[in-house]
């Protein structure tokens, strides 16, 4: 049972939120992947990153946010469904509140964003994990860190040490406009996970792997150190139905232009 009845101005005040909170994001082709510095060393010491590839994107809009357990109560209280991290030792936690990023399962994810779909008509899914890097670096510039100025700096751009996550949108935000991409949550994406995917994916409008038994995260946790919060850091989970109050996630809109924001209209 919901814990409370939602109502349809409710409703139409998320999807008002939801759209107007999609950043577009001009395609185009960058190198997926880690890259070299100038003494010929890659920027981070992980092996499933490698070799960057050259990955084209077509255009579509991501959020800015990352969904916050206000926006996530709603979804679930409307459609009948448990509230995600409802336990004796999160109900009333500061962390838990509306306007903290959610944790949430992949397929509670992955679902929030196809009832996103159905209610505004609009191609609303998960990012795919080509899709996420290419945001979080601004359109693929090389940055090693989604902040406003690709750098690390505790309590300017990144948090403090914690051992709970920040509300949404506590930093600036990177280049593009989107926040939380360095840190605090891990971020869902749509893909399976393969160890040696960026030696034989797809170079146009990658999906990952056609199958698999975990999913890709990305963007780090307030749980790990800065360094793991890079843009090439890549994770992965089999456990879809857990929500773990570290991985998060935000929607993607995958048509080429920007999308209407008036209500009613797609």
């Amino acid at each position: 049972m919901p814990e409370r009845t939602v109502t349809q101005a409710e409703i139409d005040a998320l999807i008002k939120r939801s759209k107007a909170q999609m950043v577009f994001v001009e395609g185009g082709t960058f190198m997926m992947g880690d890259y070299k510095n100038e003494d010929g060393l890659y920027m981070t010491p992980y092996r499933d990153n490698k070799p960057p590839t050259e990955v084209t994107l077509d255009s579509y809009s991501i959020g800015a946010y990352e969904i916050s357990y206000g926006e996530y109560d709603l979804y679930t209280d409307f459609n009948n469904l448990p509230r995600t991290n409802w336990k004796v030792r999160s109900v009333g936690a500061e962390w838990r509140g509306p306007d903290y990023p959610a944790g949430v399962s992949w397929h509670g994810a992955k679902n929030y964003c196809l009832w996103l779909a159905k209610q505004t008509g609009l191609p609303f899914d998960l990012p795919t994990e080509a899709q996420w890097e290419y945001a979080a670096r601004s359109r693929g510039q090389k940055v090693l860190y989604a902040t406003n100025d690709g750098t690390i700096r505790r309590g300017e751009n990144f948090s403090e040490f914690t051992r709970n996550p920040r509300p949404s949108g506590t930093f600036p935000p990177n280049p593009l406009g989107l926040y939380d991409m360095a840190g605090n949550m891990e971020d869902w994406v749509n893909d399976w996970f393969a160890k040696d995917y960026y030696q034989w994916g797809d170079s146009i409008n990658p999906q990952g792997p056609e199958s698999g038994t975990h999913k890709v995260l990305r963007g780090g946790t307030f749980l790990e150190s800065p360094s793991a919060s890079n843009v090439f850091h890549r994770y992965e989970s089999e456990k879809l139905n857990t929500d773990y109050r570290s991985t998060g996630f935000r929607c993607a809109v995958n048509q080429p232009t920007p999308i209407d924001r008036r209500m009613g209209s797609l």
